[in-house]
């Protein structure tokens, strides 16, 4: 009886150990908290904004895309806020799709009835970089890709050329990085709930 209780044990930690994320599919923690994992009607993602109920907030995605922001043209996505309304302004643009790929990969999330992920603004990913230790965490145990020695988009630009980015080495915003940009930055969706 022992030796059967002792190989349950390996087996429910190797289990436990090895897990992926979509074994948290039905996993959701009421009121939310900063860093918990977020789970509801399908979509998931990691708490890095909440209200002061815990009853709303901002999730972040669990996976990443390395991109280019998107074309050179001054697209007038200035708001620091709130990325959705700079999604928008790109949304409207002709062949945005093909123009611009950091935008089209969140909005791709966007399916089955599900809506709302967009590139986060300036303010938003400072909010990320704030709580990057507490998103990590969370990440890690659930075998997703952590937040570390990375930069992310903002959807806010800085110029015709650049748009400030989050610098994960760092810590720190920037704004110096050229929408052209393919190889060394990446883009998370983000949503609200």
């Amino acid at each position: 009886m022992k030796y059967i209780y002792l190989i349950f044990c390996v087996f429910l930690v190797s289990a436990l150990e090895t897990s992926c994320i979509k074994d948290f599919q039905n996993v959701t923690i009421y009121p939310y908290e900063i860093g918990d994992f977020y789970s509801e009607e399908g979509v998931m993602g990691i708490v890095f904004h909440v209200s002061d109920d815990g009853a709303h907030g901002k999730i972040l995605s669990l996976n990443e895309f390395q991109c280019s922001w998107g074309d050179t043209l001054l697209m007038h996505t200035n708001d620091t806020l709130y990325g959705y309304n700079n999604m928008k302004i790109i949304k409207h643009t002709n062949q945005w799709e093909e123009k611009f790929p950091a935008f089209f990969w969140c909005d791709s999330k966007n399916i089955d009835g599900i809506n709302g992920w967009y590139v986060p603004a300036k303010n938003e990913l400072q909010e990320i970089i704030t709580n990057r230790a507490k998103i990590n965490e969370t990440l890690e145990s659930i075998g997703a890709e952590l937040l570390f020695g990375k930069n992310y988009w903002s959807s806010t630009e800085y110029s015709q050329f650049e748009v400030y980015h989050a610098d994960f080495i760092t810590g720190e915003m920037s704004f110096y990085a050229v929408k052209l940009s393919v190889n060394s930055l990446y883009v998370r969706a983000v949503k609200e709930f």
